[in-house]
Formats: C-alpha cells, sequence, structure tokens
C-alpha cells in the first residue's frame, strides 16, 4: 500500500495544479481500497472486452495480495475467466495465471490446505512455472521455435520486480501436497478396497523417487526437506516432520512467518493423528484418548473432534465412547496385509485383461467375420477329422484354411461371432 500511496502522490505533484480528473478527484484523497475499486468499476464499464478482463484480473490480485482470501475467490469465480481464457491473448493468459498463483498464497496463508493446493495444481502440476508465470524462458533440446517465437517470448518476460519466487511457490505446494497425501497413502494402505485416489502426482513422483534412494543425507534443499518431513510425518514422527518444515529458510519471505509456522506445526500435528489412526487401528481394540492426547501433545477436545470427523466421514470404522473417553475400534472390517497384497494382484491381473481385451479389439475393429471359418464350422478337424489336417494330411497348401489349426480369438471371438 505504500508504494500506491507514493506513486499516487508522485503522480499528482507532476501533473499542473489546475488539471483534475473526474475519476479520482485531487481533493477526495481516496484511500487504496477505494481507489482500487473506482479504477476496476469505470474500466468495467467504460472499456473493451480484453481491458475489462485484465482490470477485473488485477483486482483479484489485489484482493489476494491483501489477504482478502474470500474476496478474491468469489469474484474470480463469478468472472467465469477460466473458462473462456484460451481465447485471450497471451498477455492476458499470463496475468490470470499469476492471479491464480495469488489466490493460492493467500489460500496457504488462511490456513486453508486444501483449497491452496487445489488453487496452485494446475501452474505447479504442469512443471512449467516459469514459462506459465513469464518469469523465464524454458528452451527444450528438440523445440522447433523460429527466432521470431523466442523473440516474442523474451518480449513477455516480466521485470524481476515482478516476479514470483518460485522456490517459494514449490513449497508451499509441496506442503500442502505433503499434508493431503500422506493421511491418504495411510488411508488406502490399510483399507485397499478404497478407490485409489491421486491428489497431486507431482508430489507422488517426487516421494517415490525418495523413497527409491539407498542412501539419503541430510536435506539440502526446500525439496528435500519436503521430501524427509514426509517420511517422518508417514512413520508417526510428528515433531521430526514439523522441525523439518520449520527449519526451511524460505518461511522468512512471507509476511508473519512465525505464524505461518505455528499453523504448519499444528497441520502436523493434527494429520498425523490422523495418519497414526490410519495405520495402526487395525491392530488396537480400545484407545484412550487421552494418550492419543499425550503422544501428539494435543487438547483431549481438540483429538475428540477429529475422531468424531473422521467417524463421521466414515474414514474410520470405530466409535467414540465419550463416558470412558475411549475409541472403540470395530474389527473385520480392515483387511490383513495378506488380504491387501491378494487383492491389489487381483486388480493388476483384471487391468491387465481388460487392457488385452481392449487391444484385441482395436485391432480386429472392422471385421468381426475374421474369427469365421470359410469352411464351415469350426473344431481342430474342421471337415470330421480328428487330424490335424482334417481329412486329409498331405495338403497343406490352399485347403489349409478348411481344416488346418486357426486362431479362434477366445472368449472375445466367440461374442463376434454371436
Amino acid at each position: 500500500m505504500q508504494v500506491v500511496h507514493v506513486l499516487e502522490e508522485t503522480a499528482w505533484k507532476s501533473i499542473p495544479s489546475q488539471l483534475n480528473s473526474e475519476i479520482t478527484p485531487r481533493a477526495d484523497n481516496l484511500d487504496i481500497d477505494t481507489l482500487v475499486q473506482t479504477l476496476s468499476t469505470h474500466l468495467f464499464k467504460h472499456s473493451a472486452d480484453i481491458i475489462r478482463a485484465r482490470a477485473y484480473l488485477c483486482q483479484v490480485y489485489y484482493f489476494a495480495l491483501h489477504d482478502q482470501y474470500y474476496k478474491a475467490r468469489d469474484m474470480l469465480l463469478m468472472s467465469h475467466l477460466q473458462e473462456t481464457i484460451g481465447n485471450f491473448p497471451v498477455n492476458t493468459q499470463i496475468l490470470f495465471n499469476r492471479t491464480l498463483v495469488q489466490v493460492g498464497l493467500c489460500a496457504f496463508r488462511a490456513n486453508l490446505v486444501y483449497e491452496s493446493q487445489n488453487t496452485l495444481q494446475e501452474i505447479c502440476g504442469s512443471g512449467r512455472q516459469k514459462e506459465l508465470l513469464a518469469q523465464g524462458v524454458m528452451i527444450q533440446r528438440y523445440s522447433q521455435v523460429s527466432p521470431e517465437q523466442e523473440r516474442l517470448e523474451r518480449q513477455r518476460q516480466l521485470p524481476f520486480h515482478m516476479h514470483i519466487n518460485l522456490e517459494l511457490l514449490e513449497c508451499v505446494y509441496l506442503t500442502c501436497s505433503m499434508l493431503l497425501e500422506i493421511p491418504l497413502l495411510a488411508q488406502t494402505g490399510s483399507s485397499p478396497d478404497i478407490k485409489k485416489r491421486i491428489i497431486s502426482k507431482t508430489y507422488r513422483r517426487l516421494l517415490e523417487f525418495h523413497e527409491r534412494q539407498i542412501f539419503t543425507g541430510p536435506p539440502e534443499n526446500t525439496r528435500d526437506h519436503v521430501m524427509q518431513a514426509s517420511r517422518a510425518l508417514a512413520a508417526g514422527e510428528w515433531k521430526k516432520s514439523a522441525d523439518l518444515i520449520n527449519s526451511i529458510k524460505i518461511w522468512e519471505l512471507m509476511a508473519d512467518s512465525d505464524k505461518i509456522k505455528a499453523m504448519l506445526s499444528a497441520q502436523i500435528q493434527e494429520e498425523g493423528l490422523r495418519t497414526y489412526l490410519f495405520t495402526y487401528a487395525p491392530f488396537y481394540d480400545t484407545l484412550a484418548v487421552s494418550t492419543l492426547a499425550s503422544m501428539f501433545e494435543l487438547s483431549e477436545r481438540k483429538v475428540a473432534a477429529v475422531i468424531s470427523k473422521m467417524i463421521s466421514h466414515e474414514e474410520l470404522a470405530a466409535a467414540l465412547d465419550q463416558v470412558n473417553s475411549a475409541i472403540i475400534f470395530r474389527k473385520g472390517v480392515e483387511l490383513s496385509r495378506l488380504q491387501s497384497l491378494a487383492l491389489t494382484l487381483s486388480d493388476k491381473a483384471s487391468g491387465l485383461i481388460e487392457a488385452n481385451e481392449r487391444t484385441l479389439e482395436q485391432r480386429t475393429q472392422g471385421t468381426a467375420n475374421a474369427f469365421e471359418r470359410q469352411g464351415g464350422r469350426g473344431g481342430r478337424g474342421g471337415g470330421g477329422g480328428r487330424g490335424r489336417g482334417g481329412g486329409q494330411r498331405g495338403d497343406r497348401g490352399g485347403s489349409r484354411q478348411r481344416g488346418g489349426q486357426q486362431f479362434g480369438g477366445g472368449a472375445l471371438g466367440s461374442a463376434i461371432k454371436a
């Protein structure tokens, strides 16, 4: 806001005193919120479609930058720009991407982890943040880009003082993905009958690559910190996970970094509790709420609230005994490790069969009579003989079609014949 104040004062000083503005008069001395609203409304009423869209996006960007998440989100959704942004010029698309990123960062600062991850998914999940935000040109090895296109791409780049920190953006996205994915992995690991759902493919790929490493040293960058914190959270070591996340230096670039770290520690405590219950529920008959409260350093009321929410969403097969302050787990619902592996093998086998049948159907498409023999009934003997060549073994030439052994197509061939 100080930058806007300075720019307004400098602009009015450079204009002769006899000149005034009809939209924002000199004497009004509007505050920043009213000034932005007035200018956006004027442009929205008296400008063409492109200028109108850019004014709307700039206003959403302003609200997101000043932690007014719900107002920014509602305006962005009401504009329906996400449906038509592909028809706008590239500069407007870049502004839309930057606005989307700011809305995601605003949701993160407001402790809305799911909304933040969902908003940043489109930009950060693509792996082309530099290009989409006009903060760098990604020259691919085998790309066929003409010098003219490369020159236009470089002209679209934003000046450095307008850049959004990409390391901070990646850190926010991976942290939100960790808080959502680790409990989900624990839930699908203990209950494989739940349909496997992937929230972030980018995060899953990084986590699988990190788990395949034989030796992992101390974390060196932001990504290493988040991956090691993910493994600690999955193992139930929520304190270690919180220490790793809070030790990331990039949080100092955000306003109220201490508040952000406290918020992240509270989120890790809650998600650590959920992960622990998903992982170890099959091994308990009953579990005292006070035990969980002491393990995760949460109040018993908070633990009871988290458990009640999990039970109401049918994520946990248990009942909460409020008299004795304990959780009673229902047995026979979770599967053993052997049953889980057997179900996984069954799913993969059925998927393989479906893929083979789909491939066979594509190859035989339009040839419905491909499995019908030209000589009448099927069978190994063709014309009634039991031998490989029917009644005549010596004729291996043209009579092969009548009595020879041919591919019948299996179940799919029978269905096509019918």
